[in-house]
Formats: C-alpha cells, sequence, structure tokens
C-alpha cells in the first residue's frame, strides 16, 4: 500500500527549518562568484499577494535556487516598499493608521512568502517606512539638493481633494466625458498650480541614454527608456512675429521642409500666447487656453481631432517672406521641444490633419520615389521620411538628409536658428500633499530662504497621527501638526519644515543598495560590499516601470555615483519585465471584479510546490495569460505522481543492473539534466517542467529506479519543487536529524554526460514510392545491406511488394528507407 502524500505535513516540516538556519544566506565576499538576483519588491497595501503577484517572484526564485546549486554565491533579497498612497488609502478604509497597517500587511506577505517555499535571505529585509531605512532616503536627498537637482516650482498638477496631486496616468475621463476623476476611487479632478518639489533628472537624460550602451537589458526595456528619454537632434528657428518685436523659438528635426511651412502652433502655456494675441481674439483664446487646462498631457499628446484657435497674429517665414498665422493648439505640449511647432502640412500628417481643419494652404517640397508631383490633398499623399527637394530654392534636387544638413548651416549662418537638442524626458514630481511618505529633510526660515536639516539629526521622523486624511485645501496634513512642523533654524531662529512628502518611488529608487548592508548605522551600505555585489546581475520587475522607476532609480544611483558613494556606473546589469497574470476571466485581477485568485486558497488545496509549478509552467515569464485551475490539478498531479514514485527506489541502495531498462533511464536522466541546463540558464522554466513531465511519464512505466539516477532527479526538480525534493531527499539519504548543509538545496547541480547522451539505435520511417506505410528500429552501427535486409523482413510491407518488382532502394541515413517499385 503506497504512502499517502500529505504535502501540508511536508511543507510545515521544512519551511520553518530552512528559515530558522538562513540557508539561503549570501556571504559577504566569498570565494565563489557572485549573482545578485533582484525581483521588485511589493507595495504591502493589503491583506494579501494574488497569485499575479507570486508568479513576478517565483520565476527569478526558482532561477536564484539553481543558480545557487551550479556554485554561486546567491543573493536574492526581499523587502516591503511601504510607503505611498496604496498603504494609506488601505490604512483609511480599514480606519487604521498606515502604521498599524503596514505592520500586519508586511507580516502577512512574509509569511505567504514563506509559505511558497520562497529561498530568500531574511537577514538582508528592508522596510522603506522604517526610520533606520529613509534616514538615508532623506540624507540622499539632502545630497541631490545641494547639487542643485532639487528645486521647488510652481507647476499646473492635477488635483483631487481625497487623493492629492495626482499623475496624469492617474486621471481618466468620466463615463460622460464632461469632467477628470481619479483612476483610484472615481473621484473629482481638477487642474490648479500648486509649488512641488521637482527632480531633474533632464540634466542626466544624455547620460541615462549613453550608459544604455553599458547594460544588457531585453529589447523592449531598452528601447522602452529609449523613447521615453526621446533624444532629438535638430535645430532652433526663430520666427519674427509681424509687427512686433517678438521672436517664437521652434524646434525641428526636419528643417529642410521650411519651404513648405504655412502656419505655427504654440502650446497653450506659452509665454507669448496671451502677448502676442491681437483684443478681438482675446476672450476666444483665453477660454481655449483655460479648457486646455482640464486635459492631461497623456490626453492631449493623444487627441485624434485637433483643435486650435487663431491668435490673429503672423509669423516670418525667412526663406520665403510668407505670412504664417500663429495659432495656439493644445495637441503642442509646453514641455516637448520648445513648446512651438512649426506647420509643414504636405510632409507631417499630424500637420496635414490640422491644415484641413482650418483650410490652411498645403505645399509640397518633397517628391517621393514614386515620382508624384502632384498637389496634395490626401493624406496617403503626405510624404514623410524620404525623397527629394523641389519648390525649396537653393535646396532643389537634394536628398533629404543632404538638404537637413545644408539648411542647418545656412539658418545658423544667417543667424535665423542655433542647433539644438531636445529630449522627451520630463523632470520628475518629487513631493506629494499626503501624510504616508518620508518627510522632506529641509526648514523654511523667517527670511524664506531653505535650509538642510543637519545630517546629525536625521532621520526626521514622521510624526504619528490619528488624522492623517488629506486635508481639502491643497496642503499636506503634516501643516495641521503644529508641535512637529515648528522648529528652529541653524541659528537658533524660529522656522517651519516642509510638510511636503516624498513619493511612492523614493525609498525604491536605491533599496537593492541596502539590501547589501541592511543593517549599517553608519553609512547606506559598505562602499567594499558594494564592488563585490553590485551590479545587479538579473533584475526582475514589472512592465510598467520601464519609463518610471527603472530610469529613476538609474538617475538616483548615478548622482551617487558622481560623488563617489557607489561603484561603477550602472546599478542593473540586465532587466527583464514580467507579464501578468490576469483572472480566470482573462481580465485584470481586481477584487471589484471578483477574480482574484488567493494564493492561500492554492496552498490549502494543492500545496506550494504545485503552486510554484504551475507558476512557472503557464508561459515565458514576460507573456500575459489567464488564470487556469485545471492547469494547476495537472501539476498538483505530477508532484503527487512524483512522491508515489519513490516506491520503486528499491530500499535506497543503488542496482548494479545493466539491462536494458537502465541503460535507457540513465540515457533519459542525462537528456533531462542536459535540457534543464540549458533552459534554466536560458530561464525558459515554462518549458523546464515540461520536460520533468515527460521523465516523470517514463518513470512511471519502469519497474525499478537505480538509487543514483533517483538522487540526481530530486537535484532537477528541487528549484521548482523545494519542498517535496528536501523530503526526498533526506529519505533517500537516510538523515535522520536535521543539519542544513545535507540540505538538497545546498548540493551541486547534477551534471549530465554526453557520452551517455549517443543513441543506441535509431527509428527509420519506411517508404513505398514516397509514401510512409512501416517504421524499423535499427542499431546505429548496421550497415546500409543490413538495414536493407531488416526493412524487407517486415511483415507489414508484404500487402505492398506481393507481385511487384523493387527497382530501387534509397537510403537517407538515421532518416528513412524508400522503396521504389
Amino acid at each position: 500500500m503506497s504512502e499517502t502524500f500529505d504535502f501540508k505535513k511536508i511543507e510545515e516540516n521544512w519551511k520553518d527549518k530552512w528559515y530558522n538556519d538562513n540557508i539561503y544566506e549570501a556571504v559577504d565576499f566569498s570565494d565563489k562568484p557572485k549573482k545578485y538576483i533582484l525581483a521588485e519588491l511589493p507595495y504591502p497595501s493589503g491583506k494579501f499577494l494574488h497569485v499575479g503577484h507570486m508568479m513576478r517572484y517565483t520565476v527569478p526564485e526558482i532561477y536564484s535556487r539553481y543558480l545557487r546549486m551550479k556554485g554561486y554565491n546567491v543573493m536574492f533579497p526581499m523587502g516591503w516598499d511601504c510607503f505611498g498612497l496604496p498603504a494609506e488609502t488601505y490604512a483609511i478604509k480599514e480606519k487604521i493608521t498606515p502604521q498599524e497597517a503596514i505592520k500586519q500587511a508586511t507580516k502577512d506577505y512574509k509569511q505567504a512568502m514563506q509559505n511558497m517555499g520562497y529561498a530568500i535571505d531574511w537577514k538582508r529585509e528592508i522596510n522603506t517606512s522604517d526610520p533606520n531605512y529613509y534616514k538615508w532616503t532623506q540624507w540622499m536627498f539632502i545630497k541631490l539638493w545641494k547639487k542643485g537637482l532639487a528645486e521647488i516650482k510652481e507647476m499646473p498638477v492635477w488635483w483631487c481633494n481625497e487623493l492629492g496631486v495626482l499623475a496624469d496616468e492617474e486621471v481618466l475621463p468620466s463615463k460622460d466625458g464632461k469632467r477628470k476623476i481619479s483612476e483610484r476611487g472615481g473621484y473629482p479632478v481638477e487642474r490648479k498650480m500648486h509649488k512641488q518639489w521637482i527632480l531633474k533628472i533632464t540634466n542626466y537624460a544624455d547620460r541615462l541614454l549613453k550608459d544604455l550602451d553599458l547594460v544588457d537589458y531585453n529589447d523592449s526595456v531598452k528601447q522602452g527608456q529609449i523613447n521615453w528619454i526621446g533624444k532629438k537632434e535638430g535645430i532652433n528657428i526663430d520666427y519674427k512675429v509681424d509687427g512686433s518685436d517678438e521672436k517664437i523659438k521652434v524646434f525641428t528635426t526636419r528643417p529642410d521642409t521650411n519651404f513648405g511651412a504655412t502656419f505655427i502652433v504654440m502650446a497653450p502655456e506659452h509665454p507669448l500666447v496671451l502677448k502676442i494675441t491681437v483684443p478681438e481674439r482675446f476672450l476666444e483664446v483665453r477660454k481655449y487656453i483655460e479648457e486646455s487646462r482640464k486635459k492631461s498631457d497623456l490626453e492631449r499628446a493623444n487627441i485624434r481631432e485637433k483643435t486650435g484657435v487663431f491668435t490673429g497674429k503672423y509669423a516670418i517665414n525667412m526663406l520665403t517672406e510668407d505670412k504664417m498665422p500663429i495659432y495656439v493648439g493644445d495637441f503642442v505640449l509646453s514641455h516637448f521641444g520648445t513648446g512651438a511647432l512649426v506647420g509643414v502640412p504636405g510632409h507631417d500628417k499630424r500637420d496635414f490633419e490640422f491644415a484641413q481643419a482650418f483650410n490652411l494652404p498645403i505645399k509640397r517640397v518633397v517628391i517621393g520615389s514614386d515620382g508624384d508631383n502632384s498637389v496634395i490633398n490626401k493624406l496617403e499623399q503626405v510624404q514623410e521620411n524620404e525623397g527629394v527637394m523641389v519648390n525649396s530654392g537653393f535646396l532643389n534636387g537634394l536628398k533629404i538628409e543632404d538638404a537637413i544638413e545644408k539648411i542647418k548651416n545656412y539658418l545658423v549662418e544667417k543667424r535665423f536658428g542655433e542647433r539644438a537638442v531636445t529630449f522627451g524626458l520630463r523632470d520628475q514630481i518629487f513631493s506629494r500633499q499626503r501624510y504616508w511618505g518620508e518627510p522632506i529633510p529641509l526648514i523654511y526660515k523667517q527670511d524664506g530662504n531653505i535650509e538642510a536639516v543637519e545630517e546629525s539629526d536625521l532621520p526626521v521622523k514622521l510624526p504619528i497621527m490619528k488624522d492623517f486624511l488629506a486635508s481639502n485645501d491643497g496642503t499636506s496634513p503634516l501643516e495641521r501638526n503644529k508641535e512637529w512642523n515648528q522648529v528652529r533654524d541653524k541659528r537658533g531662529n524660529p522656522a517651519k519644515r516642509e510638510t511636503q512628502t516624498m513619493p511612492t518611488w523614493a525609498g525604491s529608487n536605491w533599496y537593492f543598495i541596502r539590501y547589501i548592508d541592511a543593517n549599517n548605522e553608519k553609512v547606506f551600505a559598505d562602499l567594499e560590499k558594494m564592488k563585490y555585489w553590485l551590479p545587479v546581475d538579473k533584475y526582475f520587475g514589472d512592465a510598467g516601470h520601464t519609463t518610471a522607476h527603472l530610469l529613476y532609480s538609474r538617475f538616483w544611483y548615478k548622482v551617487l555615483s558622481n560623488e563617489g558613494y557607489v561603484p561603477y556606473p550602472e546599478p542593473y546589469q540586465w532587466r527583464m519585465s514580467g507579464g501578468m497574470l490576469l483572472g480566470p476571466d482573462g481580465h485584470k485581477m481586481s477584487k471589484s471584479k471578483g477574480n482574484v485568485v488567493d494564493p492561500k486558497d492554492c496552498l490549502e488545496n494543492y500545496g506550494a510546490d504545485a503552486t510554484r509549478t504551475y507558476l512557472s509552467f503557464i508561459g515565458p515569464y514576460e507573456d500575459t495569460y489567464p488564470w487556469n485551475e485545471n492547469g494547476l490539478i495537472a501539476c498538483f498531479r505530477l508532484v503527487k505522481n512524483i512522491y508515489e514514485i519513490k516506491a520503486k527506489v528499491s530500499g535506497g541502495v543503488a542496482k548494479e543492473s545493466t539491462s536494458d531498462v537502465t541503460k535507457k533511464t540513465t540515457k533519459m536522466l542525462h537528456k533531462l539534466i542536459k535540457k534543464l541546463t540549458i533552459m534554466m540558464e536560458a530561464m525558459k522554466i515554462n518549458t523546464s517542467v515540461s520536460e520533468i513531465m515527460i521523465f516523470v511519464n517514463y518513470l512511471k512505466k519502469v519497474d525499478d529506479i537505480p538509487t543514483n539516477i533517483w538522487k540526481d532527479f530530486i537535484k532537477c526538480i528541487a528549484p521548482i519543487m523545494p519542498f517535496m525534493a528536501e523530503e526526498l531527499w533526506q529519505e533517500i539519504n537516510g538523515f535522520d536529524h536535521w543539519d542544513k548543509n545535507n540540505s538538497v538545496h545546498l548540493q551541486d547541480w547534477p551534471e549530465y554526460y554526453e557520452s551517455l547522451l549517443q543513441e543506441d539505435s535509431v527509428i527509420l520511417a519506411v517508404q513505398i514510392n514516397g509514401k510512409a506505410r512501416a517504421q524499423v528500429e535499427v542499431s546505429i552501427e548496421d550497415n546500409e545491406d543490413s538495414i536493407k535486409e531488416n526493412v524487407m523482413k517486415i511483415e507489414k510491407l508484404k500487402k505492398y511488394l506481393d507481385g511487384k518488382e523493387i527497382k530501387k532502394v534509397v537510403y537517407v541515413p538515421k532518416r528513412v528507407v524508400n522503396l521504389v517499385i
């Protein structure tokens, strides 16, 4: 009678032993080669992690286990990104303080990860809301501020009374399309000016772009950063406003088409708009500007129907002396280029649509390869990227690329313009009018000047407040805490703390560094330890963080690197963005949709090994899939089958048999080891599971499994099914007491031998006149005559060959024998 498979008992037995002995400890300065494997730390903002979160951690964790068995000194740490809106919103909902919410959430999240058997070095655990952690976040901010990389300025922001300042992507149109609401909660949102702290990431735009050559990010991540930084080389051209001393500066990458320029459009925020607008147009222009403030930059940039209002003024095209009407249009954004564009509708589709809408002239100045020189009146006629110049004076006959350089030189020589480089990247808002965040360590003096808190006085601790709800007047809740915000400056005069707090992503900019030296009280991390562990070898994260967290973190690190606080120019050597695990209905998991899958249910019904196996088997890490419980059930059967197969291992004693079955089993094992090794190295964990399934199905058919084969197989499944592997390993080796050095997870990965992978026989297809009629297994040492002789003995072929003359026998080695009759 087979032993009952009690996965709960197995899991309970091993997880505490692993945790108490910290068997996955990463050793500083080990003689082994190091591997720093990093998965983005979670926001503990609810009662549990759903299985979608678990998928993000399971694959990199399995990979880290494999590397440890391959002889690397592996660091796979974990921590908690606790500050920010998600945790605060949850605390409000539960009617508790954020501190209380975080304390319980981090406990629950940690337990969930332990229940999953994650191979984490828990001695390096961090919490971004711990004063011992954010002391260093504040210290780093002061360094940025002293370098002039942090400043406060008046900026247009999306304001929500309930949530404070929101980013463009957090703002949605209401169902009727008449107003704006917050993505979270659906609260009313309005546009208003507000003093905000910003970080000047644009100062590092060129370095952030160039240093992408130093790293090995996957293509989608690297291209995402390139596009977001948005470097463009071109020229700033000054267009004189007719009847005025004013000039409108326009950046363009295509000055060659300026002979075809027929209008100018300025962003509503452009400082010259109201200044040059004629009186009779003033009210209409001002109303248009006010309406544009209700739209997000994202909405304005993607708007299909181009709108605008004529200012009543004209600019002079210095090449043609033509007057070009000046419009204000909200599809032009103030922070891109110079906040104004020159319209060339014959050779830019966006400009063509605007010209059509306002009945503006369209001139052809480029002929494409089709030779079409007709009047442009259809969008498909617009020639954008290649061709030869026409109707362009001294540029006629030149190819576009040659014309661009010639016109640039001409405009610079005539002092009509100057060469320029622009970036689409924007400086990032670094303050929130919320309670739950790192206090900004600055003080406002009576004379209005700002000074930093003394380093010896860090951290500036966030006070515990029962009333921490956002204020309706746009100020931080900390503004209400006079006891906390009323202080003295360095000279002892009355002063006031900055009451805005840092954004969610402040602490996550550098958390990977703190893992290296999590308990150091003197510095944020020891430099020699950083030299050993950095850069991060593999970084797994959310695709949505490609142009946010990943970019901000690289910027933050580079500032520290410039000052000599960290080694190396880049923090992460390799980055892959994970896909998403959808709900069973194919939609993003959401409590409101009722499609969230709780890992607790999976662990209760099927166990951690089955859940881990399914999360890694479902598909490539970077793709998106719906949850399917049938897949989990299949993985549970696989784990259960492995447990039951152990009964075929005879008393834990290796067999000396050289039977054909044993030879085949050995060959199958070495094939498995080779395939798993290749797949693990390529992080194709899903196909690794498929290979394990094939081998297990084979083992189910054999009567006896030699001990040495069983031991190597246990090692093969250890990264994916750690609980099962540990149980079987301890049992087969006869260990009757726990010693962490005997753990299967600290053993070497099994080796395969090419000599054992060679096939003894091969199956050939047998054809008659090219049609498959049979198969034959022959020894790889058989010669051609012997193979043909064996084919002629196949009983199945007689009905096709009786009374027929075989004219020819064609043999393709190791593939096919074809009889021609």
